[in-house]
This record gives C-alpha cells, sequence and structure tokens, in this order.
C-alpha cells in the first residue's frame, strides 16, 4: 500500500492506493472511522500492470507513482516483472472519495457533482452483502448474512436516493442496515 502525497494527483492527494498482487492493478482505499474503529472500501482503478505489483513509491522530484512488479503463485501476470510509472494527467476523475456508514444507510461522496435524475433514480444503485466462514481452509465461498446457513449473496434493498446539498454526495437509505463482512455497491450516475 502507497499513500498518495498530499500535494499531488488532485482529488486523490491523501488518499491511501492498495496494489493488487494477484490481478495486477490498483485500488483506491476509503477509511471511515467511527467512534475509533476503522472501516474500509475499496474502489477499482482503471489501468492493469504487466506483472503483480508489489512495491510503490512516489517520486519526489516529478511527484508520479512508480511500480515494480514480478510474478509467481497466484497472479495474472503476463511479464515475469515490471516497472511502471502511474501519472495523474490532470483529466476530471470521477469516482467515489468517501464514505460513511449511518444506522439508515450509507453516503457516498463523489469526486465530481452528479446528476440529479440519476442520483436519486433507485435504478442506479445495486447493493449485495454476505459474510465469510474462517477455517483452516484457504478462502471462504459468499454465506448469507439473513440466512447464515445458505451459501450466496443477499440482495440490500435502497428504499430511496437523495442528492445531498452539496450536489457530489448522495444518500442511499437502507432500513435495517446492520453490520456484515463485505458489502457491494453498484451504480451508474452521470
Amino acid at each position: 500500500q502507497v499513500w498518495v502525497p498530499p500535494d499531488r494527483w488532485g482529488p486523490l492527494a491523501g488518499q491511501l492506493l492498495h496494489l493488487l498482487w494477484g490481478r495486477c492493478g490498483m485500488m483506491l482505499v476509503l477509511r471511515d472511522v467511527v467512534e475509533g474503529v476503522a472501516q474500509g472500501a475499496v474502489v477499482p482503478l482503471p489501468g492493469r500492470f504487466l506483472s503483480g505489483p508489489n512495491r510503490g513509491s512516489f517520486h519526489p522530484r516529478d511527484g508520479q507513482l512508480y511500480v515494480a512488479g514480478s510474478t509467481g503463485w497466484q497472479t495474472s501476470a503476463v511479464q515475469d516483472g515490471a516497472l511502471h510509472r502511474v501519472r495523474f494527467t490532470g483529466k476530471t476523475v470521477s469516482l467515489p472519495l468517501a464514505w460513511h456508514a449511518h444506522a439508515n444507510g450509507l453516503s457516498l461522496t463523489f469526486t465530481q457533482p452528479l446528476e440529479r435524475d440519476a442520483a436519486e433514480d433507485l435504478g442506479s444503485f445495486s447493493i449485495q452483502q454476505w459474510n465469510y466462514r474462517y477455517s483452516r481452509q484457504y478462502g471462504s465461498k459468499d454465506w448469507s448474512v439473513v440466512q447464515p446457513d445458505r451459501e450466496g449473496r443477499d440482495d440490500v434493498v435502497v428504499k430511496s436516493a437523495r442528492l445531498l446539498p452539496d450536489g457530489r454526495t448522495v444518500f442511499l437509505e437502507i432500513p435495517g442496515l446492520q453490520p456484515v463482512m463485505q458489502m457491494e455497491v453498484k451504480y451508474n450516475l452521470n
């Protein structure tokens, strides 16, 4: 993982990036601290590395991210090793930049203003939730939160979607929101 310097990369300044060894990619990590307990969300970033990224560092002079990678067990790497430069071009970034869990829903804040009609259309959002089971085996299947003995994911009902006055934050009202291990929020917004 690597922190973006506070004076670099436009709206991603000060954010945490996570390098995906196996998938040869990178994610933006969004933290939300509630009563001293950190929760996290990740947003996939565009682009792929030719090898599994395992070290990243921002260059002090050009301010860009340099990533060294290699290949090995369980990567989708197409080369044995690579050195990549990832740069911020200054183009518009349209990504979630923050999130917060509330007792009755989630708020998602984006880097750019959202079109109200799309942001308040329930059809613009799809949410699923699931848990994992810890065991001696490597990995876990997805297990229902609603019916813990059933394998699979649960669809989460979004009662309403409201664009907040800042024009960049949408509040998704979710009655009965509860702690889960994994929640996936998909969106289609303008």
